[in-house]
């Protein structure tokens, strides 16, 4: 009877790009970015538009990225753009009942417990009531099928923009786990140092 008074999503807040997912589909995949207004603090754009204006501002305007090595970097920048990205959902549809929002998020498995914090409280001033974290490696087993529940271990390595994940699962649990802090942002700056070295291409 109430359950449109509710509304459940899973995010994977990343370093490169922030995925939504409600109803089973990916409905918000965009830019882990945001650009403001330097002198008021105002918003200007998020996700897309935002990595648009990456590079090419003028003192004015600037542009920020929120997330850094997995983790928050900036917390009201964080809650700005999930703020902004739970709008996109109902492509920007004003609602008349704001949804209570009960959220599950992604979170490198090597952050420290303040950086958890610092994750949740971004997601409950944008919005969640109920909010859940799950970690990289253990979201991704469960997504690609594997019974994370049998006593049999599993290897799961998650290439992320900013951190790896490598974790064995086990009877439920992560049995060991490392994050490294060298991932797709890296591999991407190393690539373009090769070809201007290599070729002279900027």
């Amino acid at each position: 009877m109430f359950s449109f008074f509710k509304q459940e999503i899973a995010i994977d807040l990343g370093t490169a790009n922030t995925l939504i997912i409600h109803n089973d589909k990916v409905v918000v995949d965009e830019p882990s970015i945001v650009a403001v207004d330097r002198r008021t603090g105002k918003l200007i754009a998020v996700g897309k538009k935002a990595m648009q204006m990456h590079g090419k501002t003028h003192e004015d305007i600037k542009t920020i990225r929120p997330l850094r090595d997995g983790v928050i970097a900036d917390f009201h920048a964080a809650e700005v753009m999930i703020k902004e990205m739970i709008k996109m959902i109902n492509n920007g549809k004003r609602q008349f009942f704001q949804p209570s929002l009960t959220m599950v998020i992604c979170i490198p498995s090597g952050i420290t417990e303040v950086e958890k914090r610092a994750v949740k409280d971004s997601a409950e001033h944008a919005g969640g009531k109920d909010v859940r974290l799950i970690q990289e490696p253990m979201a991704a087993a469960i997504g690609i099928g594997i019974d994370v529940e049998e006593p049999m271990g599993n290897m799961i390595i998650d290439i992320g923009g900013g951190t790896s994940e490598i974790a064995v699962i086990a009877l439920g649990g992560i049995v060991c786990n490392r994050s490294i802090r060298v991932a797709g942002d890296d591999f991407t700056s190393d690539i373009e140092d090769y070809m201007r070295r290599q070729h002279n291409i900027l």
